[in-house]
């Protein structure tokens, strides 16, 4: 079970979010054109899947190593070198992470004290802030994850 989730987790619950996404702009559509009647909470709540996939995004760009970088220099670099330098940037990536956690886990708490909730679903604005929470906190785990995986390939490198 652990391993499907660390393996699929982010996957799955953008898939879920994108459909859901999708549908929901479909049926609007549908309603504005067709019917004439376009619902008042379609573009809010596609809004905060938007959001939430957004966030949950940065653990699984993490995961797959698919975020910006400079290849040039790993390619030039020994095996053992380009494997120290990744270990320090993924430190110093949980380091910025932890910090926009912080934050964010600030705003969250403030809002859950406010009570705010949005214009047309009367949501709680904690639940849709609270995906940056979420997000930072993921791409630490996804991080922490490459720099022990990166360690690992470290020790075996002559």
């Amino acid at each position: 079970m652990l391993k499907w989730v660390n393996d699929h987790l982010e996957e799955t619950i953008m898939a879920i979010l994108l459909f859901l996404i999708t549908a929901i702009i479909s049926y609007s559509v549908i309603m504005r054109y067709v019917f004439n009647d376009s619902p008042s909470w379609a573009e809010e709540i596609t809004r905060f899947f938007f959001i939430w996939s957004a966030f949950i995004s940065i653990g699984l760009c993490i995961k797959r190593q698919s975020s910006i970088r400079i290849g040039i220099l790993l390619t030039v670099l020994s095996e053992k070198a380009c494997k120290v330098l990744l270990i320090l940037v993924n430190v110093f990536i949980i380091a910025v992470l932890a910090y926009w956690l912080k934050g964010a886990v600030g705003v969250t708490k403030t809002l859950i004290n406010n009570g705010q909730t949005s214009p047309a679903l009367l949501v709680p604005m904690w639940i849709i802030y609270g995906s940056s929470v979420v997000g930072f906190a993921l791409g630490i785990v996804r991080c922490a994850q490459q720099v022990f995986i990166n360690a690992a390939e470290l020790r075996n490198v002559r």
